[in-house]
């Protein structure tokens, strides 16, 4: 299932970029459109993701049935508000991150993958807003929404007959959920660790979160023009995510941590050359599957929660940037400082938590 939500949530999100750009926006209204349409994507991943913990509660979300149909009403909703209004396509784009992000979460922690499928899902949407964006720009979104829309119908009903097939197989027994139970090097989480070290978490969390947001958003690279050094820079982003989940869980949070960021502030410094540049964006995003798992562990009984709580930090850092409350800055002091910052963040939530090793 991992593999069809990571292909569906680069649709999702290359669907919702292409009617964007290439629907709503020429339409005129396109500042209030794009806050619409971002706060409804990602602010409402949180009590999407909280009425979903609560449905699951025990039992039969072990089967999946719960993310998938949230998923699957994100995908319908999705193609739905191509045709609409964007709160309608930002309400889709909530309700299948949250359905697909939940059952992704599930199945890392049943394969005890600490975190690695985390990064798989999370890659694709950067892939699929900029292919999206590309397209909506280029006046080409009539030509593909039709295909886009068929072939995640396709994947959907895919995902029923695997869902079918593993629950049959599942009748055996039920899938453990212990591994959330484990922190970034394998070791078991202190249960002694009660409500201050999960507002410890959620708070470095959410500020890495902010600011990895607002950085995306704010940082401009002068070398990047066009369409080939635009998608060598999506391809960093995407594949930064994957990298950061498997080092990760290979090598711990905190060590992955230090070395990603470290090395991404240096970067910064470098990034008006191409090179440089495109090592920072890739070390950068490295810890997005971090700051996840690591809230997932905090929370194990809540993953809706968990990545809806992460969804609106991203809400918090775009605001600045859309309202022009500080200006954009250029690549090297901007991305260097939050680099430094975001270390600096975690760096001080594993010691509170005990997690510094």
């Amino acid at each position: 299932m991992t593999a069809i939500y990571s292909v569906l949530h680069l649709l999702v999100d290359g669907m919702c970029a292409l009617a964007m750009f290439g629907r709503f926006l020429p339409r005129g209204n396109g500042h209030l459109y794009i806050l619409l349409y971002n706060f409804c994507a990602f602010s409402l991943q949180m009590p999407f993701g909280v009425a979903l913990d609560a449905l699951c509660g025990s039992g039969k979300e072990r089967r999946g049935e719960f993310p998938f149909l949230f998923a699957a009403a994100g995908v319908l909703c999705t193609i739905a508000g191509v045709f609409t209004h964007p709160v309608i396509l930002g309400i889709g784009n909530a309700l299948f991150h949250v359905g697909g992000g939940v059952g992704t979460i599930r199945e890392d922690t049943a394969k005890g993958q600490k975190g690695r499928w985390l990064g798989i899902f999370v890659a694709p949407g950067a892939l699929g807003l900029y292919l999206g964006t590309l397209s909506g720009k280029n006046g080409s979104w009539n030509l593909w929404i039709p295909g886009t829309g068929i072939l995640m119908l396709m994947l959907c009903a895919r995902a029923v007959y695997q869902l079918k097939r593993r629950d049959r197989h599942s009748r055996k027994g039920s899938l453990r959920e212990s591994s959330l139970q484990e922190n970034g090097n394998g070791e078991e989480a202190d249960g002694g660790q009660a409500s201050k070290g999960i507002a410890a978490v959620a708070a470095c969390c959410m500020a890495v979160v902010i600011l990895r947001s607002y950085v995306g958003m704010a940082v401009a690279f002068p070398w990047k023009t066009g369409i080939l050094a635009g998608t060598l820079a999506v391809l960093a982003v995407a594949g930064g995510k994957i990298a950061g989940g498997f080092t990760a869980a290979r090598y711990g949070l905190p060590g992955t941590t230090v070395i990603s960021l470290g090395l991404a502030g240096i970067c910064f410094l470098l990034s008006s050359s191409w090179l440089p540049g495109l090592a920072a964006l890739f070390l950068f995003n490295m810890t997005m599957p971090i700051t996840l798992y690591w809230m997932v562990c905090s929370v194990p009984e809540m993953p809706g929660f968990a990545f809806g709580f992460l969804t609106f930090a991203l809400f918090l850092g775009f605001l600045p940037a859309y309202f022009g409350l500080i200006p954009a800055a250029g690549g090297n002091l901007a991305g260097c400082a939050g680099s430094i910052v975001s270390l600096l963040a975690l760096a001080a939530g594993y010691r509170l938590t005990g997690r510094d090793r």
